[in-house]
This record gives C-alpha cells, structure tokens and sequence, in this order.
C-alpha cells in the first residue's frame, strides 16, 4: 500500500496570476486562472503518484471551494470541492493521510512583495494568530495538518511565501513559481516550468517524507483576529467563547477541532457587509 497524500490548493500563488480579474469568479480572466491553477495541482498529484502515493485526495481551497476544474484534474485524483465546511482549506483531512502538500499557496495579510498577500478574508482580516504566532494560510494548514500528526512537505507560491512557511516548516519542500515586485506585479515562471518545478518538488517532498515533522499542537489551541472594522468584531462577538480584547479584535480558546470549525463560521459564514 503507498503514500494517502492530501493537497490543499489555493490560487493567489498560481504561476501567472497577479491580479482579482485572475481569481475571482464572473471576472474576465477567471476561466484562465482556473486552468492554471488546476495544472499546478495536476502536476502537484504526478509528483506525489511518482514518488509512491497510491491515493491523493484535492481540496479545492479558494473563495467558494469551487474553482479546480474537475474535468481537467488528474484521473487519479479525487475532489474536495465546495461549502459549507468544518476546515477552511483542509476538509477531509484526518490522521490516515502520510503527508500534506499546499498549492498555489501566498502571503499572509500586510507582506511585502507577496502577490495578492492576505489571510482568509482579504477584506476582513488584518491579522490572525495562533497561540500568539502570526500564521500565513500555508502555516495555519500546516497547524490543522499537525493536529493530526500528518506533515507538510511541499508548499508551491511566491518567494516571500515560501520563505514566510520555511521560518515556521524549515524543512518543507518550496516550489517558489514567482516572485513580487508589488501586490499586483510579479516576475512568474513560464506555466509548464512553474508545473515541473512543482511536479520535482512534489515528488522530493514524499521522498523526504522521514525527514518532515508534523507541527506540534497545543491543546487548547487560542486564535486571536484582528479586523479591519469594528462592526466585524461586533458580529463575530455574537459567536459563544468569543471575546472581545479591543475595538476590532477578538480571541477564541477551545480544542483544535471546535477552534478550526469556529474559524470557519466567524471568517465565512458570518461575513458583515
């Protein structure tokens, strides 16, 4: 029996992509950035199949979960597509799996150089912490991932990405595809070199897989978010064991399961306009 191996994708950290037109649906360029985004994962699930996975399972990750085209996905892959969920980018995810790959994966909210940098609800979060820690959504992956005692071994996006994930999974494969002269501007790697440098990557990491330690994961688990408004605060306030700590900041302490469904219901369900 091989590898059970878990791919998380997001889009912002697509080779070629730049900009909202790119990522969000009804928008020109959507369809495009689609099909790239479903080429990265493609070549992300033959690396994984090279290097012994016997099963991968895709977790479409961005906006509404619904952006991975299924037709075009590698056959030997299955879909996680769509909402309502328990875990943002990792539904589905348990201890059976051997490792966890992310693509398509950018900056946290307020990087420098990180392409469309921002964490779960660009237009909600100005920051979000674990434990005291700021985490990018790669890292907050990665703390879902060790609460099952699964490690990351391969994270595709941008350069300040991978470096922002290496500081915290300094053994996880990166995949850097392009690198940010601003939040709308990047030097990108041309897509098929994008998708071999993943595909090699992929592979390294279930290689390696001896090599990657899961993160460890406090139990409780405290996740601190700071919003852009204060009304964010005031709804997300109306959630039981949520705590007000100032004007547009709120904290959540509960085991890691409930803490990840909480995330998921303050920062998607509740959404204030």
């Amino acid at each position: 029996m091989g590898y059970r191996i878990f791919i998380s994708a997001d889009m912002e950290g697509t080779a070629g992509i730049v900009s909202s037109l790119q990522v969000t649906k009804g928008q020109n360029d959507y369809e495009r950035g689609r099909l790239l985004m479903t080429r990265e994962v493609n070549a992300a699930v033959e690396g994984a199949l090279q290097a012994g996975a016997s099963e991968v399972v895709v977790c479409d990750g961005h906006a509404n979960m619904q952006n991975i085209l299924p037709e075009e996905l590698h056959p030997e892959a299955k879909l996680v597509r769509g909402c309502i969920r328990n875990s943002l980018q990792m539904e589905g995810i348990d201890d059976s799996f051997d490792a966890v790959m992310i693509t398509g994966a950018h900056a946290g909210a307020g990087t420098q150089w990180g392409v469309l940098d921002h964490t779960w609800v660009g237009s909600m979060v100005y920051n979000l912490r674990i434990d005291g820690q700021t985490l990018n959504e790669a890292c907050l992956n990665a703390v879902v991932a060790g609460y099952y005692g699964v490690p990351v071994v391969m994270v595709s996006g941008d350069k300040v990405t991978i470096e922002q994930t290496q500081a915290l999974l300094p053994h996880v494969e990166g995949a850097v595809v392009k690198e940010g002269y601003s939040r709308h501007s990047a030097l990108s790697l041309h897509p098929d070199k994008a998708c071999a440098l993943i595909r090699e990557k992929a592979r390294l990491g279930v290689q390696n897989l001896g090599k990657m330690e899961p993160v460890q994961v406090n139990n409780p688990l405290t996740m601190e978010i700071d919003f852009f408004k204060t009304d964010m605060a005031d709804a997300a306030e109306l959630v039981p064991g949520v705590k007000r700590l100032s004007a547009r900041t709120i904290s959540f302490t509960s085991d890691p399961e409930t803490l990840f469904r909480v995330q998921e219901l303050i920062l998607f369900r509740l959404r204030y306009e």
